[in-house]
């Protein structure tokens, strides 16, 4: 009998993970795949400065990426959309960059 019960209890664990959202209403999955992208972001901004540490803050929800920080130029403003927009995953870029010169 306690063998049964602990495999009832093994088994009910993934569903009781799957149901787990945030007060957001992602679960789990979406959440690791905002942070991916995030991750991804970051990296091929840096890729793009040659490993300086570039002053744009990323944030993502859902897909949705928004970009915060400031930039140099209208020239770099372009660039770093642009490959942000070319990331596996991101679905819309929010420009919210200020042009510093």
């Amino acid at each position: 009998m306690p063998r049964l019960i602990v495999f009832v209890l093994l088994l009910s664990i993934p569903l009781f993970l799957a149901s787990c959202t945030t007060p957001g209403g992602r679960d789990a999955g979406m959440v690791y795949d905002d942070t991916v992208i995030s991750a991804r972001v970051k990296g091929r901004l840096t890729e793009m400065m040659g490993g300086k540490v570039i002053g744009v803050d990323v944030d993502v929800y859902q897909g949705e990426v928004t970009l915060q920080g400031r930039i140099r130029s209208p020239n770099m403003e372009s660039r770093v959309i642009a490959v942000t927009a070319r990331v596996p995953g991101v679905r819309k870029v929010i420009n919210l960059l200020k042009i510093i010169p």
